[in-house]
């Protein structure tokens, strides 16, 4: 928020300007560049002629003025009034024009008369361009109108908005938004519905260059794309140098020539960014995005991380577990002891399923080796706690027919599980919150995993009824996670990394004649700074590896009949509020206490599992 100085005057120069700067940034916490993407053209050049000057001042909130185009103040002075909304932040509005009903008003900057003209000037080129590029647009949206095909591009786009969780974007002073944290001028108040009532004709100019560029956008990389625009300004020109910038990284990061791609249409520029992206996928670069919880942007980067992108050495942690618990020598490949380890643990609960026994354990020998790999990523990576969530009973993928997408439909939330755990000892000052923030957690991920789950199956298969998003398919870091996000909040999530499998770099978990995406991961939460590096990212993405191995280790044998692998317990309310992860025998490594259980080992001939006998 400005502040006012302490005696109510105005605050003038550098001052007011710095005031301004923090008021943009959120006190730095997001950057200059993308606090200004976020302003109209005449807003964002105006903040970047006024930052640093002497001469500008700023003026306390008072009564709202009277709209008045004339300068007003010292000679050759006009004021700019600065409003503010929860979701588009500080706006700026020039002299004379009357600010948006809904904002609140925290004051105004009094600015030299040439730097209003400085920035017409300016504002005139910028604008000059973006006519030329949205005649190219509006040229696209005639034809689709023309042949007959705007309706049923309407209808996809508008089933696209649904399947992300966060719509924000902004059209000069125009928002299309799709969020439970906000407006929702898409869906729920119907814009999207009204252009296909009407004619193209009577649409506003900023819903006809929206309906384009969105579709663009998806073209090149489905929905998600829509999210690297959220709280910023989407134009044609500005969509353009997006698309050019990313076929120019996609190039680089293949070792390719850029070729000519500045002649190509914004639909043909879209298609080959989304061709690229595949073959990038399996390059030695990784791409991920970098999330600001407080405007909703998810822009995409690439990170040097070299494939194969599995850790070099088993996690020490994870190796432990399986010598003591599992009774599997590492041998140095790790997805091979990763599989050894999840056949051992299979075999496990097959005995406890045979024989519970009077305390059989209550996640199984699956659910624990599962949370091995949790926790040991939790350590890698300093965080306060982690999880990795999926289908309790594989089996329950199969449909009537191998693909078909009716034992995905038929799943409820409680089919789902997470795996929620704290770190050793950075939690001990939460004290008796650990369990139900660990439980809010995990029934948030159920239900995403539940929302995901249909995500990879043809629309025409799924109930129109059906709500799901498209799964998460690239790691992402974020920031300031808890803003906009109830959920969030209750569970104290202001850092996270995220590393959904199966990973883009390796064919999709198939199960049943059908391939997933986004079915399993690993994420990571701070509650506290510093943020989580890309450092840690990698980490994350290594440790991803190995519940991607186990899983597949899981299917490949379900569907060849060499295992019978009944559905992970455990991990339900009762067990976090029991406290359940202090029972872990990778808990207890981690704390450096002695395992609870005896170890067991593997007789080498049946794999079956024995208890070994005491010393």
């Amino acid at each position: 928020m400005i502040p006012r100085t302490a005696d109510g005057a105005p605050a003038a120069g550098a001052g007011a300007t710095a005031l301004l700067l923090a008021e943009l940034t959120r006190n730095g916490r997001i950057s200059l560049r993308l606090a200004c993407s976020r302003l109209t053209t005449w807003e964002s050049l105006l903040v970047q002629h006024v930052l640093g000057r002497g001469d500008v001042e700023f003026l306390a909130a008072g009564p709202a003025p009277a709209p008045a185009p004339a300068p007003d103040g010292p000679a050759g002075a006009a004021t700019v009034t600065l409003t503010r909304s929860p979701l588009a932040g500080l706006s700026l509005w020039a002299p004379g024009e009357p600010p948006g009903p809904e904002a609140e008003r925290v004051g105004g900057l009094r600015v030299p008369a040439e730097v209003l003209d400085a920035v017409g000037e300016e504002t005139r080129v910028v604008e000059a361009r973006e006519a030329a590029d949205r005649y190219e647009a509006d040229t696209l949206l005639r034809t689709w109108e023309k042949n007959g095909e705007l309706d049923e591009r309407l209808a996809r786009l508008a089933d696209w908005v649904e399947r992300v969780e966060s719509v924000y974007i902004l059209i000069g002073r125009d928002v299309f938004s799709k969020s439970d944290a906000g407006t929702n001028t898409l869906t729920r108040q119907g814009l999207l519905t009204g252009l296909r009532a009407s004619p193209v004709d009577d649409w506003r100019p900023a819903d006809r260059l929206f309906v384009v560029l969105a579709y663009c956008l998806f073209v090149s990389g489905r929905s998600v794309r829509f999210e690297e625009f959220n709280g910023l300004q989407l134009s044609a020109t500005g969509l353009r140098e997006f698309l050019l910038d990313r076929h120019a990284q996609y190039c680089a990061a293949l070792d390719r020539g850029p070729g000519s791609a500045t002649g190509l249409t914004l639909l043909e520029l879209a298609q080959l960014v989304r061709e690229l992206m595949h073959d990038v996928d399996r390059s030695e670069l990784m791409r991920y995005r970098r999330i600001n919880g407080l405007t909703f942007v998810k822009n995409e980067r690439l990170l040097d991380f070299p494939l194969p992108r599995d850790p070099v050495t088993m996690p020490e942690l994870v190796a432990r577990h399986g010598r003591l618990n599992l009774g599997v020598a590492p041998t140095g490949d790790v997805r091979a002891d990763l599989r050894a380890m999840t056949l051992a643990a299979v075999a496990l609960d097959a005995t406890a399923e045979a024989d519970p026994g009077p305390e059989p354990p209550a996640q199984g020998a699956v659910g624990e080796l599962l949370a091995a790999v949790v926790l040991s990523s939790i350590v890698a990576t300093d965080a306060d706690y982690g999880m990795s969530s999926s289908v309790r009973d594989l089996s329950g993928l199969r449909g009537v027919r191998p693909g078909s997408p009716d034992g995905v439909l038929a799943l409820k939330k409680g089919d789902f599980f997470c795996c929620c755990l704290p770190h050793p000892t950075r939690m001990a000052g939460v004290g008796d919150e650990t369990a139900p923030i660990l439980w809010r957690s995990a029934q948030r991920m159920m239900y995403n995993r539940w929302h995901f789950a249909p995500g990879e199956y043809d629309r025409a298969e799924i109930p129109e009824k059906r709500h799901y998003f498209f799964p998460p398919q690239v790691p992402d870091i974020a920031e300031h996670a808890e803003h906009h996000h109830g959920g969030h909040v209750a569970s104290r999530v202001r850092y996270t990394i995220r590393a959904p499998g199966a990973q883009v770099w390796h064919p999709p978990f198939t199960v049943f004649g059908h391939g997933y995406r986004g079915c399993y991961d690993i994420r990571l939460v701070r509650m506290e700074g510093p943020p989580f590096t890309t450092a840690e990212l990698a980490e994350a993405v290594r440790h991803c590896s190995l519940v991607d191995e186990l899983w597949r280790t899981l299917a490949q044998g379900l569907q060849s009949g060499t295992l019978h692998v009944p559905p992970v317990a455990g991990f339900d309310r009762s067990w976090y509020e029991s406290r359940g992860w202090e029972r872990l025998r990778p808990f207890g490594l981690a704390t450096r206490t002695p395992a609870a259980l005896t170890p067991v080992v593997l007789a080498p001939a049946t794999r079956t599992a024995v208890r070994a006998d005491p010393v």
